[in-house]
């Protein structure tokens, strides 16, 4: 792989951040500044330099147009297979297929349509319950909250759905046991029953951890807590994570993002390596 032709045509700022020393970098990102171009460019420099092996190298985003154009550029840049790429949700389900299959456990369905779910679970009177308690559980399960703590939690953030927090816990739990009878797991669940198997086995957390060692985040700014609670599980405390993002651009602040984490990240990482792109290059074609 050519190092010159990884850094051609970045400017200062970009160059930056792409040859940063390995370590936790945060590349505060401006609008239009190239994030994915830098985030790419990083990937591939380190593993042309053999400060990153590709094998153990990821690249996280949130969705999974941004996740295939990611691998398109890594792509072209001659990073191919090898390296994991792809949504949170993604990663997680992938991560889960392989501990199912080891542990000879039978996959459940995964559903990424719930609303006929939500509407079973629901009084047909009330036209708007499905989508109020999806809302519900979307800003409780980002926040790693329970139904059994979501009516004290709801009180403390000034939650007040029309029907009532009791009436969210009993709906969700409703909800729950008709997933658990059908065998059946949505999206967020992927997150919480990695983070749960996670935790709970050492040996299957030492694993995923020698799996991925050079973790890169497109989009930071869109991390919600239990997002955050994975990536954090996975770094294991290693010193080995790119950031990119911009904090006045985070879009799923329904879904609990805090863009707290990268407008603070000092505070977060004490050692980290800040680098700002602040020039607009969406004037001119950019490059992978």
């Amino acid at each position: 792989m050519d190092t010159d032709r990884l850094l051609d045509g970045l400017d200062e700022q970009q160059y930056a951040a792409v040859t940063a020393p390995p370590g936790i970098v945060a590349v505060l990102a401006a609008a239009g500044s190239g994030k994915t171009t830098v985030l790419t460019r990083r990937l591939a420099h380190r593993v042309a330099t053999g400060t990153a092996d590709i094998r153990h190298s990821v690249a996280i985003t949130f969705t999974r147009e941004a996740a295939a154009e990611l691998r398109r550029r890594l792509h072209r840049l001659g990073i191919h297979d090898q390296v994991m790429a792809g949504t949170f949700h993604a990663t997680a389900y992938a991560l889960l297929r392989q501990r199912w299959h080891d542990e000879g456990r039978s996959a459940p369905t995964v559903i990424s349509e719930r609303w006929r779910l939500l509407r079973e679970v629901c009084p047909a009177a009330a036209e708007h319950a499905p989508s109020e308690l999806a809302a519900e559980i979307d800003w409780a399960r980002a926040r790693l909250i329970t139904p059994e703590r979501y009516e004290a939690e709801a009180m403390v953030s000034q939650r007040r759905p029309s029907q009532g927090a009791a009436h969210i816990v009993e709906r969700w739990t409703a909800y729950e046991q008709l997933k658990r009878r059908r065998r059946v797991v949505d999206l967020d669940d992927l997150l919480v029953q990695l983070l749960n198997e996670l935790q709970r086995d050492r040996s299957f957390t030492d694993v995923v951890q020698w799996r991925m060692r050079h973790f890169h985040v497109d989009e930071a700014q869109d991390l919600n807590p239990l997002q955050y609670a994975l990536l954090e599980t996975w770094r294991g405390g290693r010193d080995d994570l790119f950031l990119v993002g911009d904090p006045a651009q985070a879009i799923y602040g329904w879904n609990g993002a805090e863009p707290r984490l990268l407008r603070e990240v000092e505070v977060t990482y004490p050692r980290v390596t800040v680098v700002r792109l602040d020039r607009n290059r969406r004037s001119t074609p950019e490059s992978v």
